[in-house]
């Protein structure tokens, strides 16, 4: 059944190809005037970052910037530098003195920083973090200077206000002078690329700055983000010419590379997948606890992970491209990493349809739960193309060992809304994008004041993430974190998937090459360091 999976998608992909083989001839007349990249559509359409749920428009900055190369915070965006007080409580900012709007709005102030923050944190925002960055009195020291005073420690806070963060700068004369529509129409950024036009359902365009405040001279005049859900038609578009860069699911990359295509990768690991236990709320008294989800029992989830061949699956959604994770949100560079996870996975974890279908007994399934169905949700998400196929494969194995299942076909924002309402009550494809360092990632999907994507909580980790906001020795934070990862491992909180890098398959005769970090929530950033190919 795997293996048929895999042959439907490439009978698609043939004949989409087949379809538009006439077309494989098309020059490349003015590529090296706009780029042109068939990507997922995003989550939601907007030029808001405060709208959304953390698409940021190419263009867009935060007050950190990121290196291309490491991923390390740097001064590159609009933060000239800033620093912490001992406690971790302020945060003081000073912008960079040249920082200029598009589309002659002026230069960049602390008026600015406080209008967007203000916006970013209010009750409206669905933006992701939101609730890491509020709560903060919030003063402009002068034209330039900004700082950020919190009633607790914010050890996460250059991440919440770096380039995946939760906190975009705009114009506050812009909205002074033509209200929250003209930011939604034609949006006055800081980088080196602005807003040209957006076709809703279609595409977004940019255009290089010219003489751009940081003599960031961007090689293609526009970029044109073309929304694209088929990954079969993404690949024809790529083939025929009609689009020069896509993030073409790994299966794909074979029928891409065949025809003299190259790819590029980001600098660093850009994300971990995994699929989550979702609607486990389980905290002391929550009224929304529902324990007659058939993965609300231990045995279950153990069966789930037992069932998945995940050699298979690494093979079949990644070409092997990817490196398998016993913990998902766990990583060497950041604290808490608990290396004995790996020496525990294959007793706990591996691939045994067996002893899954033992375990499936032993929890009396199906008759012991009022609703055994389990619902996988099947979803597109910019920057994972995978996750569709994903949802395919866990059905395959999931079905195989004796689970009743149903995949919905659902949106991200329609997830969202189940989370919002605590009542996401089904498994579902995650992501953690950028792989965030450990005390955002435990608090964004493990807490109460989470994301509405996340979907486990319990005592434990909530008093590990309360610990982890306050404590301040690195040794003692180390062993907090790593305390976490074990108790989210020893329970089967998730399904853990892979590590992989973000993996761009580009027409080298358009595209000569581009350095990015894998940092932001679509794994894609630095827009201006695309090389044209000469």
């Amino acid at each position: 059944m795997i293996a048929a999976i895999l042959t439907r998608g490439r009978s698609a992909v043939l004949l989409g190809s087949l379809t538009l083989g006439i077309a494989a001839g098309v020059g490349y007349a003015n590529a090296a005037e706009r780029v042109i990249f068939a990507v997922d559509p995003i989550q939601t359409e907007t030029n808001i970052f405060w709208e959304g749920v953390g698409d940021r428009v190419p263009g867009a900055q935060a007050l950190i910037g990121h290196d291309p190369m490491t991923g390390e915070y740097t001064n590159n965006e609009l933060a000239e530098f800033w620093e912490q007080s001992e406690g971790y409580t302020v945060w003081t900012v000073t912008l960079h003195p040249d920082a200029e709007f598009h589309f002659d709005w002026g230069p960049v102030t602390a008026e600015d920083v406080l209008f967007s923050y203000e916006m970013s944190t209010s009750e409206t925002s669905t933006a992701v973090g939101r609730e890491r960055i509020a709560g903060a009195i919030v003063a402009a020291i002068d034209e330039r200077t900004i700082e950020f005073r919190y009633p607790d420690a914010r050890f996460d806070w250059q991440f919440y206000n770096a380039g995946r963060g939760a906190l975009t700068i705009y114009s506050k004369a812009q909205f002074d002078a033509e209200g929250i529509e003209g930011l939604r129409e034609r949006p006055a950024l800081t980088g080196p690329y602005q807003f040209m036009e957006r076709r809703p359902g279609e595409s977004l365009v940019v255009e290089r700055v010219e003489n751009h405040w940081q003599n960031r001279d961007a090689d293609f005049a526009e970029i044109e983000m073309r929304y694209v859900a088929e990954p079969a038609t993404k690949l024809a578009l790529i083939l025929s010419g009609e689009a020069h860069a896509s993030d073409l699911p790994s299966e794909l990359h074979a029928d891409a590379l065949a025809t003299g295509m190259e790819i590029v990768e980001s600098n660093a690991p850009a994300m971990h997948t995994g699929a989550i236990f979702n609607g486990m709320y389980m905290t002391t008294g929550d009224p929304n606890a529902n324990p007659d989800l058939p993965w609300a029992d231990v045995r279950i989830r153990e069966a789930m992970n037992r069932a998945i061949d995940r050699e298979a699956l690494l093979d079949i959604l990644y070409a092997g491209g990817g490196t398998l994770i016993p913990k998902w949100g766990m990583d060497p560079r950041h604290e808490g990493f608990a290396s004995e996870l790996f020496d525990r996975f294959e007793e706990m974890y591996g691939y045994d349809p067996d002893r899954a279908r033992e375990l499936l007994q032993e929890a009396g399934y199906p008759d012991a739960f009022s609703d055994p169905t389990i619902p996988l949700v099947s979803s597109v998400l910019a920057g994972n193309p995978e996750f569709g196929a994903m949802t395919e494969l866990l059905d395959v194995f999931f079905t195989e060992i004796g689970l009743q299942t149903r995949i919905v076909e659902m949106d991200w924002p329609s997830l969202g809304a189940m989370g919002r309402a605590r009542e996401a009550f089904v498994v579902n494809p995650i992501r953690n994008a950028p792989v965030r360092p450990t005390q955002p990632f435990i608090n964004t999907f493990y807490t109460i004041d989470g994301t509405i994507f996340g979907g486990w909580e319990d005592d434990v980790i909530e008093e590990v993430a309360q610990q982890l906001n306050t404590e301040t020795d690195p040794e003692l934070r180390d062993e907090i974190a790593r305390q976490g990862f074990v108790h989210l491992f020893d329970t089967y909180a998730e399904i853990p998937m892979v590590a992989v890098n973000s993996r761009i398959v580009i027409n080298p005769d358009v595209v000569a090459n581009w350095e990015f970090p894998g940092i932001s929530s679509s794994t894609l950033s630095h827009w201006h360091l695309i090389e044209a190919a000469e």
